[in-house]
Parts: structure tokens; C-alpha cells; sequence
């Protein structure tokens, strides 16, 4: 019963709608089952506890159905009503949670198919204020803007002059809604294969970009965001498109929703890393790394990465890793302090003492980065990875000989058990193998040194190639 579908959706829903889901379930109107009641204030109750007899059927069945027998089909009908109650429940959330611009629309559709012109007017009227004065100008606003403008063009359809005037005003709502999301389309599927090698078939994409260019639609936000963005992901001189992406991005930031910003910005900052990662122009990585970290501020600054007060702690890592590639140790220092509470709390001690470690391992402090990374587990693969990267070269910096042989072995075996270390396994496998071959070779034995030297330069897969290669 732990892992049912029921309770993996319920264990989703915020304190606040739960309590709201409560009171759905007790109004006639949604619900007239007792027993779906009493089965949600069961779940209600017990939801902060671990023990695993709270779970077991005929528990809950008690509860539910106090002095009844036990009866398996009847708990599973009240858990399947309540399991469609939390259904409808979301959707009917969904609904009403689409602003009152939306409302109101469908609010006037009701209306202009019961003949209530005097209603439906008012409606439209109120609908027609609140997308005017909403500051979102996101590819949402202009499916709105297309729906308002066809319950017009149905209404006046009687009047030829009203209806021809609404339908071309809802036909071009209806192009920009499908150029604006036609564009993001694009972005997304050019970063999906940038990461998977996967290719997607866009098609109309060209006339689309054509007609944005034939039109001067760039001005509109929700199409020349997304423009930019694709041509700065596409053109070979991308650097001037960026500069626009950006520009766009600070003069039209309160017209998008934050969670729709956030992937812009996180869409700009793959862009940068792409480019890192490809970069031959001189000071080209440097540029493009002071971006990322200058993005991730503004980011920060405008509350675009959190999420109801909390930051993933993905993008925490990301941030501080930004900063310190340009060693703003100090910065970095004081976003990790500053931010910690907001990550979630399961991952909050790890990501701040991995985070921290990597801190002072830049800065070269070896003997805190053995305190700090001794102080955790880490769940994440990465972390457990790099913990013992950072480890293996502390040890190292330290002259901790017989601690690094030991991690070396150790280390070693944890790569041959797991299987879900894919290609990095040869990365750290070989740095394992080089830095035990640099112990054993002498330091006056130049001959042997060249040697080594030449093997870490020639080796396909391997982490810390530039570390080694100073110690040879």
C-alpha cells in the first residue's frame, strides 16, 4: 500500500493543498462518499509517520470502516474513488488556476451559448481589462489574446463588419501564439540534442524564422527571446546573437512568469557552456565562463532559480561552480552560507559541505577539505565521484602516503562494483593508475619521468591530466 499510485500522488500535494483537497472532498458537490473521506483524514493524519504497520490494510481498513470485517475489494474501491478524487481535484486546480483573464473567457463562452448577450458582454469587457493590464507577454497571453478574439468573432458573426474586424485581430493572435511557441520548440529541441545526439523534425521551423525576419516580430517578447536564443544556437557567428538573447532578456524579465524565465535563463547559460566547451578563440572561455557566472547573479538577484523559496540543489552547484572558475572565492563563499536553508532540507547538509570542500580545495586548503569530506556520505554519484578526486589530490598535496594508498584501493573497487558510472569510470581508473605510477617513480629518474609524462599526455580518457602533469 506504501508505493500505491494513491499515496505517490497524495505525498506531491503542498501542506496547503492538502488542506484544500480536505475541503474538496467534503463539499456534496464533488464528493458524497464517507468513506473516501475517512480514508484521506487517515492518510491526512498519519503522513508524517515512518512505522510501516500504518500501512498495512487491515489497519487502515479499521480505521476506515471501524467494527466492519476485513474486506480487500471494498478498502481497494474506497483507495480507486479517492485515488480519481485527487484526480479531479488537480484538474479542477488547473482550471481555475489560470488567472482571471482565462476565467473570464470561458465565463463569456458559458454565456454566449445560453443567449445571455447582457452577461456575456460583461464578461468579455472584464476579460478584455485583465489580459490588458496582466504583465506576463509570454506565449500564454497570446493564446488568450486568440481566445478573447474568437468568442468576439463567434458573437458577431450575425454582424459582417464586427466579425470580419475580430477575425483578423483573433488570426493574428493565432500567429503569433504558433510562431512564439514554434521558436521555443526550436530551443528545446536543439539543447535535447546537444545532450542525447537525438534529431527532431521541425517542420515549418525555416518559414517561421523567415516570416519573424519579414515582419520585424523580434519586438514582440515572446518571439524575440526564443529568436535570438535559436540563432545563437544555430549561427556559426553566434556571439552578436547572444548579446541580443540577453539584452531581450533584461528589457522583457517582468514579462514572463518566473518559472518561464527560469528556463530562459537556464537556455542562455547552456548556450555559454556549449560554447566553453567548444571555444578556440583566445580568452573566449574566460568570456563565456564570466557569462554563465553574471547570468546566475541576475538570475539570483531577481529570485528566477528558487521555486516557492527553494533552490535545486543542481543549479546551487552550477552557481557555485561558476564562481569558482573565475576564483570569486569570496563570493562563492558567502552564496553558499546564504543560500543553504533554501535547499531542500534531505540534500541541504551534503550539497553545503561538498560545495564547501570544493571551495577550499581551490583555494588549496587541504587540510579542510579532508575535515569537510569526511563529514558526509554522498548520495549524489557525482559528489561521491569528486569527493574522492579531491581526496586522492589533498592526500597527495599533504604527503598523506599510506591514507592515499588506501584511498587509491578503495577508490578503485568502488569503480569496478558500480555500473552506473559509464564513461567516467576509464577517467578515474586511469588517474588512479597515473598517480600510482608517480609514487613509484623516483624523481631523480628523468628517463622514467619522460616516460610517464608521455603515457598522461597520450592516455584517451583521464581525469586531472593537467595536475598530473605538473607533479611528473
Amino acid at each position: 500500500m506504501r508505493n500505491s499510485r494513491l499515496l505517490e500522488l497524495l505525498r506531491t500535494l503542498t501542506p496547503a493543498e492538502l488542506t484544500a483537497f480536505g475541503k474538496y472532498l467534503r463539499s456534496p458537490f464533488f464528493n458524497h462518499r464517507d468513506d473516501v473521506v475517512r480514508l484521506f483524514d487517515y492518510f491526512f493524519e498519519k503522513k508524517e509517520v515512518k512505522r510501516e504497520d500504518v500501512f498495512d490494510k487491515k489497519t487502515v481498513f479499521g480505521s476506515v470502516f471501524p467494527g466492519e470485517k476485513f474486506d480487500d475489494k471494498k478498502l481497494s474501491y474506497a483507495m480507486s474513488f479517492l485515488y480519481q478524487a485527487a484526480q479531479n481535484f488537480l484538474v479542477y486546480n488547473e482550471l481555475m488556476g489560470g488567472g482571471e483573464a482565462a476565467f473570464q473567457i470561458h465565463l463569456a463562452r458559458a454565456m454566449r451559448r445560453r443567449g445571455l448577450d447582457r452577461q456575456f458582454e460583461t464578461a468579455l469587457k472584464k476579460a478584455d481589462d485583465a489580459l490588458a493590464n496582466q504583465p506576463h507577454r509570454n506565449t500564454d497571453f497570446h493564446y488568450l489574446s486568440h481566445l478573447l478574439h474568437l468568442e468576439k468573432y463567434e458573437s458577431g458573426v450575425s454582424e459582417r463588419r464586427t466579425a470580419s474586424r475580430s477575425f483578423q485581430e483573433m488570426a493574428g493572435e493565432t500567429d503569433l501564439y504558433f510562431i512564439a511557441t514554434k521558436l521555443r520548440q526550436g530551443c528545446t529541441a536543439l539543447m535535447h540534442k546537444a545532450v542525447s545526439e537525438t534529431s527532431y523534425r521541425l517542420d515549418l521551423l525555416g518559414e517561421v524564422l523567415a516570416q519573424v525576419e519579414r515582419q520585424q516580430l523580434q519586438t514582440v517578447p515572446a518571439i524575440g527571446i526564443f529568436y535570438y536564443a535559436y540563432r545563437a544556437l544555430t549561427e556559426e557567428d553566434s556571439k552578436p546573437w547572444f548579446g541580443r538573447l540577453r539584452e531581450a532578456m533584461r528589457l522583457h524579465f517582468q514579462q514572463f512568469p518566473k518559472a518561464e524565465m527560469r528556463d530562459i535563463y537556464t537556455l542562455a547559460v547552456n548556450y555559454c557552456i556549449r560554447q566553453i566547451n567548444t571555444q578556440r578563440e583566445a580568452g573566449g572561455h574566460e568570456f563565456y565562463l564570466r557569462q554563465v557566472f553574471e547570468i546566475y547573479r541576475e538570475g539570483l538577484e531577481n529570485e528566477v532559480f528558487t521555486d516557492g523559496g527553494v533552490l535545486s540543489r543542481f543549479t546551487y552547484n552550477n552557481i557555485a561552480n561558476a564562481g569558482l572558475g573565475l576564483k570569486a572565492f569570496d563570493w562563492v563563499e558567502d552564496f553558499l552560507k546564504k543560500y543553504k536553508n533554501s535547499l531542500e532540507p534531505h540534500h541541504r547538509e551534503s550539497a553545503y559541505l561538498f560545495n564547501l570542500a570544493s571551495l577550499h580545495f581551490r583555494r588549496s586548503d587541504y587540510g579542510r577539505v579532508l575535515e569537510l569530506l569526511t563529514q558526509t556520505e554522498f548520495d549524489d554519484l557525482l559528489h561521491q565521484l569528486d569527493a574522492r578526486r579531491m581526496l586522492l589530490r589533498s592526500y597527495f598535496e599533504l604527503g598523506e602516503l599510506t591514507a592515499l594508498d588506501s584511498l587509491l584501493d578503495s577508490f578503485q573497487a568502488f569503480l569496478r562494483r558500480r555500473r552506473d558510472v559509464g564513461y567516467l569510470r576509464q577517467n578515474y581508473l586511469n588517474l588512479i593508475r597515473f598517480t600510482k605510477k608517480l609514487l613509484q617513480t623516483p624523481a631523480g629518474d628523468r628517463a622514467a619521468r619522460e616516460k610517464l609524462r608521455s603515457e598522461i599526455v597520450e592516455a584517451k580518457a583521464l581525469a586531472e591530466r593537467e595536475w598530473l602533469l605538473g607533479k611528473v
